[in-house]
């Protein structure tokens, strides 16, 4: 793309702002306790066990009872790394109200206490590299606040699949640009089953913990088997509370939906573990598991049986303490209707969209850099012509000026330590350019001074990074991807079991 020259006029540039202010609702009516159980990871641990089925004569006709669903998903080539979106829906479907565990989820005359909306608490996106035999795990909070993809206004991001799934995997798509191979969907019944089936999930606690919304209770110190009831108590619960082991009081845990997306993450470790050591090509284990499935599971129509087998062939041994967990870097906020939710930090959260977007983790994007044009040959209209061609690339754009004096040559300066947004806007211009560290600017700010080589600007980046001099070694695109967003655990977790101990 190259710039014109057709417009004058111009204005020295002010001080540039990146804020960017979206359109928001008054919050949609919060649920109870009873009806936030996170059942998502449910859809993990189905797939997860599925695989252990390869080699099973019948799967191929037990597989073509899962229920299909209608979504329109990314294409893959067959061995490439897939994200799997993983759902948990709040339906009833196969829950008992005159059974003291699901009273909870039923008003007192037996119906289900809201409405027929569907909605989830749990949105996770699952990435496995065949190839590699890794896998990634990404969980998005259902506070989350975002342009919803059928209607383009700002709320939950839970609230886009109460409008359809569709609505939701391209709300995904929309936002932080990752693609979705498969869709997978389980209810809360079949998340009970499920690990129900496997015999239960060990896990050990080294005090007493206890959740009086979501049911959980354990009085007895050391490794703890959680049958399907406990292990939905427990992936549920925000309001968790633990004994102090010295004073014997008890203390919140205050951290709410983040804490618990730690803990289900921690469980799902477990029960992957639970499941691989059980040795699922048991004829009577695997017909459970599948037959869990067939009830309370959804997929979308391209996940096929083969899929399945060449999947379990390759993580037959897969040890799930090398799962990579990852959580979202939000600011809470109000909007508003006064409604409390979770505001991306874009920039933060931009290393780990890259890994589960098949990108080198230090990648960045154009949308996060915002560009000031400066006119340092005087040609009338050149900063602002070439401040639209950045826009159309995709770069937020400062408004465009000329610079004091006549530059010497063409010049990108960017902010102390953010070596790779100067890199990204000098990829998208044509010839050589200098580099400059400018200490006024900010992180995701850069200054373009067009000088007497600048030629055009081009649409798709050049394939080399270009070298910037300079003893500062910045993070750069082959950087390793963070474990998580964070160097401390999020919330209460339950310890690690004692060397020695079998709780496994």
């Amino acid at each position: 793309m190259t710039s014109g020259r057709g417009l004058g006029g111009v204005q020295d540039p002010p001080v540039p702002s990146s804020a960017v202010s979206g359109k928001h609702l008054a919050a949609h009516r919060r649920r109870s306790w009873g009806q936030r159980a996170l059942i998502g990871l449910g859809g993990l641990l189905t797939s997860l066990l599925l695989v252990a089925a390869a080699g099973a004569s019948y799967l191929n006709v037990r597989f073509g009872q899962l229920t299909r669903f209608e979504v329109a998903i990314d294409a893959a080539e067959v061995g490439e790394p897939r994200n799997y979106l993983l759902v948990g829906s709040d339906t009833r479907s196969g829950l008992d109200p005159d059974d003291p565990n699901d009273a909870g989820f039923f008003d007192e005359e037996g119906t289900i206490t809201e409405g027929s909306v569907q909605r989830t608490d749990t949105i996770m996106v699952l990435r496995v590299d065949p190839r590699a035999e890794e896998a990634y795990l990404l969980s998005l909070p259902r506070d989350l606040w975002v342009p919803i993809a059928d209607t383009g206004e700002n709320n939950r991001i839970n609230v886009a699949f109460a409008r359809g799934r569709d609505v939701l995997v391209e709300t995904i798509r929309e936002n932080f640009d990752i693609p979705i191979h498969h869709y997978v969907e389980v209810d809360l019944a079949g998340f009970r089953s499920l690990v129900s089936a496997v015999g239960g999930v060990p896990v050990w606690f080294s005090e007493p913990v206890r959740d009086d919304f979501s049911g959980l209770r354990v009085d007895d110190p050391g490794c703890v088997t959680l049958d399907g009831q406990q292990a939905l108590a427990f992936v549920r619960a925000r309001h968790l509370e633990y004994q102090d082991p010295d004073r014997g009081r008890w203390r919140t845990d205050p951290s709410g939906d983040l804490g618990r997306m730690t803990r289900q993450q921690e469980f799902i470790r477990k029960a992957i573990k639970k499941a691989v050591s059980r040795g699922l090509t048991n004829p009577a284990t695997l017909n459970e598991l599948v037959g869990v499935g067939v009830d309370h599971v959804g997929l979308d129509p391209s996940l096929e049986a083969a899929d399945i087998v060449r999947l379990g062939r390759r993580f037959a041994s897969f040890d799930a303490e090398t799962l990579k967990t990852f959580s979202l870097p939000a600011t809470p906020f109000r909007t508003a209707g006064g409604a409390a939710v979770l505001d991306l930090e874009e920039r933060e959260a931009e290393r780990i969209f890259n890994i589960f977007r098949g990108r080198p983790p230090g990648a960045l994007s154009p949308e996060l850099v915002e560009v000031t044009v400066l006119n340092g040959i005087g040609d009338p209209g050149l900063a602002h012509d070439i401040s639209v061609a950045l826009e159309t690339i995709g770069f937020a754009t400062g408004t465009p000026g000329d610079t004091a004096e006549p530059a010497e040559a063409t010049t990108v300066w960017y902010a102390p330590g953010d070596e790779a947004a100067g890199q990204l806007v000098a990829r998208h211009v044509t010839g050589a350019v200098r580099f400059g560290v400018d200490e006024d600017l900010v992180a995701g700010e850069v200054y373009l001074v067009a000088g007497p080589d600048f030629t055009t600007v081009h649409e798709q980046p050049s394939p080399t990074v270009p070298e910037i001099p300079t003893t500062t070694v910045a993070p750069g695109e082959d950087a390793e991807p963070p474990r998580s967003t964070t160097t401390t655990v999020v919330g209460y977790l339950p310890s690690e079991a004692p060397l020695g101990s079998d709780c496994a």
